[in-house]
Parts: structure tokens; sequence; C-alpha cells
């Protein structure tokens, strides 16, 4: 009798030790639940603050844009004129009045603010850096703008002054131009925009 008793007390001792040990366990369960409801709500929360710092940020670097874009209105980017070595932002601005008289036969006067080479020269200038030229007035560059045709056969071509983000968003359009071309349509770029419309055709 004394045996089974002392049998009997052994296990309910480990009964015991094994409730024990589930309520434990339990608890820790329900810890590590607990940390994990909190990480989650911390990790939504960092969310949303990176969403809402990302929007912000977007808008900033829209503002950015827009402001280096309007102070570009009244540039225009000269490629293909004839580069010297040391040349000096005074002869690089008399190449260009040149080149508004002689080629683009503009008699009135254009004011020029301001005139220079871009980018790094190349080896033995092998070929002239473009010329960006600021003019002093919107109205100015406009004429110029109008009058690009007269370059044609010249090797000098004459651009919109674009900023870095829309020219690469120009670039990144030219295929779909090309494919527009190919089909027959009208095709252009405006700004960072591809316009295409369809074929115009003759009436009978």
């Amino acid at each position: 009798m004394d045996s089974t008793n002392t049998r009997l007390d052994a296990i309910t001792r480990e009964v015991q030790e094994i409730r024990s040990s589930i309520q434990f366990t339990q608890k820790d369960a329900d810890d590590m639940k607990t940390q994990n409801v909190k990480q989650s709500v911390h990790c939504k929360s960092m969310q949303a603050d990176i969403l809402k710092n990302s929007d912000g940020l977007s808008a900033v670097t829209d503002k950015m844009e827009y402001a280096e874009g309007q102070s570009r209105r009244s540039n225009v980017v000269l490629d293909g004129i004839g580069e010297e070595p040391g040349e000096t932002r005074a002869q690089t601005e008399e190449k260009v009045k040149d080149i508004l008289v002689d080629k683009l036969k503009l008699q009135r006067i254009i004011e020029i603010e301001r005139t220079h080479r871009t980018g790094k020269p190349a080896a033995n200038n092998t070929r002239p850096r473009p010329i960006v030229v600021k003019f002093l007035r919107f109205k100015d560059r406009s004429a110029v703008l109008e009058r690009a045709k007269h370059l044609r056969g010249t090797n000098i071509y004459i651009n919109e002054d674009y900023t870095e983000a829309v020219r690469m968003k120009r670039k990144e359009l030219l295929p779909k131009l090309w494919e527009a071309w190919e089909r027959g349509e009208i095709a252009f770029l405006r700004h960072d925009k591809l316009i295409i419309r369809p074929p115009q055709h003759s009436k009978a």
C-alpha cells in the first residue's frame, strides 16, 4: 500500500509539473502574440510615415522640376556650331549672334542674357559642345524657334532647353514616335508627351 501511495504521489507531482509547464508555455505564447500585435501596429505606423514622407518628397521634387523648367523657359540649345580651343563666352555669344542674323534672317535686335557651352569638351575638339542660349525675353526665344527651318541643311540644330527629367522622358518616347511614323501616322513630341494623330487623307 505504501508503495502504491508513493507512486501515486510521484505521478501527481509529474502531472502538476506538466500542467505548470503548459501554463508557462501558454503565457509565453500569449506574450509573443501580444508582442507580435504591437510590432504589427508599429510596422503599419512606419509604413504610413514612409508613404507620407514619400508623397511629400514627390511633391517637393515636382516643385523643383517645375521651377527648373521655368528657369529654362527663355532658353534654346544650339548644336553644331564650331568650337575653338579656349573659346571665351564672349566669342561664343558672337557666334550665336551671327547665326541669328546670317542663318535665321532675324532683322530685329534679339537681346541675349547669356550663353555658355555645356558638357565636357570632346577629345581633340572633334565635336563642338552644344550652346545654351538664354534670351532676355520669352518672345525672342519663340521667334528664334519659329525660324529653325532656316537651319535645314546646315548641320546646325536648335531645340528647346529641357530639364534632365524631360530629356529622359523624350528619349523613352522615341521608339513609339518612330513606330507611329512607320504606320503613317502624324506624330510628334510636345514637351514630355507623345502626340499621335491619324494621317490626313486628301479629299477627292
